[in-house]
C-alpha cells in the first residue's frame, strides 16, 4: 500500500523520488534510484520538519503541517503524516499544485 502511494506520487513530471521516514528520521519506505540518497533525505527531512515545528512554536504558527523548499535547482516538500513525513525531491520546473494533490491523496492511503 505505502509503495504504491509514493508510486502515484512519483508519476507526475518532475518528479525525482519520494520517502514515508517515521518522526526519528529513519527510512520507512522510499522510491528513489539511488538507496543511500533515501537514507540521507530521510534524515535531513526529519531534521528540518524538527526545526520547522521549533520556528513555528516560536512564532506562534501552530505545528508544521508541511515545508516546501526551493532551491536552485529543485524542490523539497515535506508533509506531516501520522507515521511521521511524507517527502518528495523534485526538478525546478515540477507543477507543486499537483504534487501536493497526490502528496495529500498517498497520505489518505497510508493512513
Amino acid at each position: 500500500m505505502m509503495h504504491k502511494a509514493l508510486e502515484s506520487i512519483n508519476r507526475v513530471r518532475g518528479v525525482l523520488g519520494s520517502a514515508l521516514v517515521g518522526t526519528d528520521g529513519i527510512l520507512i519506505t522510499a522510491e528513489m534510484t539511488d538507496p543511500q540518497m533515501a537514507d540521507l533525505v530521510s534524515a535531513l527531512a526529519a531534521s528540518l520538519a524538527d526545526m520547522g515545528g521549533k520556528l513555528g512554536d516560536a512564532c506562534g504558527a501552530g505545528a508544521v503541517g508541511q515545508i516546501l523548499l526551493e532551491g536552485e535547482t529543485g524542490k523539497v516538500l515535506v508533509l506531516g503524516v501520522p507515521l511521521g513525513w511524507l517527502v518528495v525531491l523534485t526538478a525546478a520546473n515540477v507543477n507543486v499544485g499537483l504534487v501536493r494533490v497526490e502528496m495529500r491523496q498517498a497520505a489518505k492511503s497510508i493512513g
